[in-house]
């Protein structure tokens, strides 16, 4: 399984400057591991629960490419803290597998954007200056 493209396209846009597709290069998860497929496959599980504490302003997505809970409960905390977990492997795999270590925050930056720009209406996102609005 592959790491949606837009989202590749969009790390090597801030990485190299360059946006045009046609001298965007693929990078992706270039070898599935255990880890990563976990990691893929709690996303999928808690995604529908993620979603509705979202549009009920319980969390928010952050500009770090993480999941920060807003209003705290301690089962929200656990699976926010689980999500985030997951992320990171993922974002984590992306840099090594690319070469990019040292560009893990310039990759969680570009994963935020990609979050808040997918955001729905009413949920919360932190924008780059740390100020949190509702899309």
């Amino acid at each position: 399984m592959r790491i949606p493209l837009i989202a590749m396209t969009a790390v090597l846009a801030v990485l190299t400057g360059f946006t045009p597709a046609a001298q965007a290069k693929d990078y992706n998860i270039k070898q599935m591991t255990a880890e990563v497929s976990r990691a893929l496959e709690s996303r999928r599980q808690r995604f529908d629960r993620l979603a509705d504490l979202k549009s009920s302003g319980a969390i928010g997505e952050n500009n770090k490419g993480y999941i920060s809970v807003l209003k705290h409960d301690p089962q929200t905390a656990e699976m926010v803290k689980d999500e985030n977990k997951d992320r990171k492997v993922i974002y984590q795999t992306i840099a090594e597998q690319n070469g990019l270590a040292d560009a893990l925050p310039v990759i969680e930056e570009v994963f935020a954007r990609v979050q808040r720009d997918k955001a729905g209406p009413g949920e919360n996102v932190q924008k780059p200056d740390g100020t949190w609005i509702k899309k």
